[in-house]
């Protein structure tokens, strides 16, 4: 009885001891277990996140974008693909596991972090934000004005008046100068205003489904230099974007002037001009430029420009409105045994040659083909031909020179630059709008010796030792003996390096 007891005794413990046992093998494998879990898990998600960059998963306009990291772009060649992917359909199925616990990661954020739909994030943002007004004019050129609208606009000519409705803007008004010289005392200014409402403004009595551009046609017009710096160059840059779907509203409207430049007009603009200063109607669009664009003379600043429009834009359009059909200087190097073109402008006033014989006798001399001749004033179109036919044009510092713009490209302009000091003017005026054009350009500053001034003032007056006093004068003391007394006796021998320099830029 004794030893049944002994042995019952000894089993149970032995018993203990293995459920206790039991209990610690188990829990060790539990915990393995654990740790493998993790580690695995971990590892998948370290190799998904190499892979895919999980952490910046963004979601843009409803569409999961997924940046690859710069490695395995490398390794797909980079082609085909930007650095910024879009996933759609068959790629979403793939990430759809990544997202997932992305997004368990996520909840652990603040809710102020929290990244909310496309849809509610534009509207929490339209709610914050004031709405901003554009300004609709531009004071900030010290040489222009120019204003923009688009809406509810209406013009009434009489009255000079435009008025753009529309419930963003605050009642304002301004005076704009519609030329591109703000200080001309003889061009109409035109009032800008805007209204909250149309309560009190006029109604229309035209409706128009086209921009409309309002402008003047005094100042310096008429001269042929200004005629293009002042007006057609810049009404190119503020039209030609319209492609003909646009309306001219013209102030100190000249008739003569638009029929001159007719094949211009017609390129620009499909519709007929309407004499503002004689227009009684109420006249709306849904787009009013008042004023033109302007970036400085006889030039165009593609960076500023609709379209990205340059010179040569400018110049390829004049050359297509009226139907030139040369587009590149001749080429010396291809056609050797060929004479260049040399177009000599005779001026029939002040500035003009006094040796003019023996200057085309020098330039033949050279294997030039020498064509003498002057714009007839009415006569655009004829003498655009006649300038696009040739390949080098010389002339002294004036107005002639801006046919430069029918010059085909790589043509070559020589300016004759009259003295005393006036390099500076004569390069602003010709000098960069020709190189914009595509132009070669070439700079001759006459000496003294080569100015009929010599023959109305001694050669130690300041006229010639001092020319800055003179300048410092103004334009018109100024100008009145450099420009309007002086004429050019040119010195042939000195001068012509410059016509064989202008060869060798047609043999390059």
């Amino acid at each position: 009885m004794g030893l049944k007891k002994t042995v019952a005794k000894n089993m149970s413990r032995i018993e203990a001891r293995k459920l206790g046992l039991a209990l610690l093998v188990g829990c060790c494998i539990v915990i393995l277990t654990y740790f493998v879990s993790m580690s695995e898990t971990t590892g998948v998600d370290q190799q998904l996140s190499v892979a895919y960059r999980v952490g910046t998963v963004e979601v843009v306009d409803g569409k999961i974008s997924l940046q690859k990291p710069e490695r395995l772009r490398k390794a797909e060649g980079g082609h085909g693909n930007s650095a910024e992917e879009k996933v759609h359909h068959t790629d979403f199925s793939d990430i759809s596991h990544i997202t997932a616990k992305e997004e368990k990661r996520e909840s652990k954020k603040p809710k102020d972090e929290e990244t909310l739909p496309p849809k509610r994030e534009a509207e929490r943002s339209q709610t914050m934000k004031p709405q901003v007004v554009e300004p609709i004019c531009d004071f900030s050129d010290p040489r222009t004005e120019f204003c923009e609208m688009k809406g509810d606009v209406r013009i009434h000519g009489k009255s000079s008046s435009v008025v753009f409705v529309s419930p963003h803007q605050r009642s304002n008004e301004w005076k704009v100068v519609p030329y591109v010289r703000k200080q001309m005392g003889n061009v109409e200014k035109v009032s800008v205003r805007t209204a909250s409402s149309p309560g009190g403004v006029p109604e229309c009595t035209t409706n128009r489904s086209v921009p409309a551009i309002v402008f003047a046609l005094g100042g310096f017009t008429g001269n042929y230099y200004h005629d293009f710096t002042d007006v057609l160059l810049p009404l190119f840059l503020t039209a030609r974007q319209f492609d003909g779907e646009v309306q001219f509203l013209i102030t100190n409207i000249q008739v003569w002037w638009l029929h001159k430049y007719d094949p211009i007009i017609k390129r620009l603009t499909r519709y007929e001009f309407v004499d503002l200063d004689d227009s009684n109607q109420v006249l709306c669009h849904p787009h009013v430029m008042v004023g033109l664009r302007f970036h400085n003379d006889l030039t165009i600043q593609p960076a500023r420009a609709p379209n990205g429009y340059s010179m040569l834009d400018f110049t390829a359009f004049l050359r297509s409105a009226y139907s030139l059909k040369k587009a590149h200087a001749i080429s010396l190097r291809e056609h050797p045994d060929r004479k260049p073109r040399l177009l000599l402008v005779a001026r029939n006033g002040t500035r003009r040659f006094t040796n003019l014989p023996e200057i085309v006798q020098m330039a033949e001399g050279l294997n030039y083909e020498v064509v003498r001749a002057d714009a007839d004033f009415g006569d655009v179109a004829g003498f655009a031909g006649v300038v696009n036919s040739c390949d080098v044009i010389m002339g002294v510092h004036g107005a002639g020179l801006t046919n430069l713009v029918f010059l085909p490209m790589n043509a070559v302009l020589i300016q004759i630059v009259p003295c005393c000091e006036l390099e500076g003017m004569a390069t602003h005026t010709f000098g960069f709008p020709s190189m914009g054009a595509g132009l070669n350009y070439l700079e001759y500053n006459i000496s003294v010796e080569e100015s009929t001034l010599l023959e109305k003032y001694p050669r130690e007056h300041p006229v010639f030792t001092d020319p800055q006093s003179l300048h410092k004068q103004g334009w018109f003391k100024m100008g009145k003996i450099y420009l309007v007394k002086q004429n050019v006796k040119l010195d042939v021998n000195r001068f012509r390096p410059f016509l064989v320099r202008a060869m060798d830029l047609l043999g390059r």
